[in-house]
């Protein structure tokens, strides 16, 4: 007479564990070149622009492994910790557009206004279909005179 009634206990924990439901709806990578962004100065006293480029890659897919449906939002940054220390820059991307390829670096380089030698993180923020996902990627910015 016991074995179903633990035969339903057995039950009601299997459905009370059931399947995770914090599985995202989308699927984010971030890659990168390599993990030690540089500074090159090229020049006398160091003046003149860095002009090594540093690139990076993000790519959004459902988690069925299809182009996004819908308008995306994708905001990267550098951070020390948690908290951000440039702005690299905000992104949107229109419907069924999922990959989006950028670099650092030339002119205006944002490397230039962070610590060097520091462990720091390249972020990037994707706002899409009702979800946020952050994707890290950890640097550290080197110089090459």
């Amino acid at each position: 007479m016991r074995s179903p009634s633990v035969l339903l206990a057995l039950l009601f924990l299997v459905t009370a564990c059931g399947p995770r439901t914090d599985q995202s709806r989308i699927r984010v990578t971030l890659t990168a070149k390599n993990h030690q962004p540089r500074l090159t100065f090229t020049g006398r006293n160091h003046q003149a622009p860095p002009s090594e480029q540093w690139w990076y890659c993000v790519k959004v897919r459902t988690a069925a492994g299809q182009p996004v449906p819908a308008p995306i939002q994708l905001h990267l940054q550098i951070l020390s910790g948690r908290a951000p220390v440039e702005g690299v820059g905000l992104v949107s991307l229109k419907k069924r557009y999922d990959n989006w390829c950028g670099s650092i670096g030339g002119e205006y380089n944002v490397l230039e206004a962070v610590p060097r030698g520091k462990k720091l993180v390249f972020q990037a923020v994707v706002k899409t279909m009702g979800v946020t996902v952050k994707r890290n990627w950890p640097i550290v910015v080197r110089v090459v005179r």
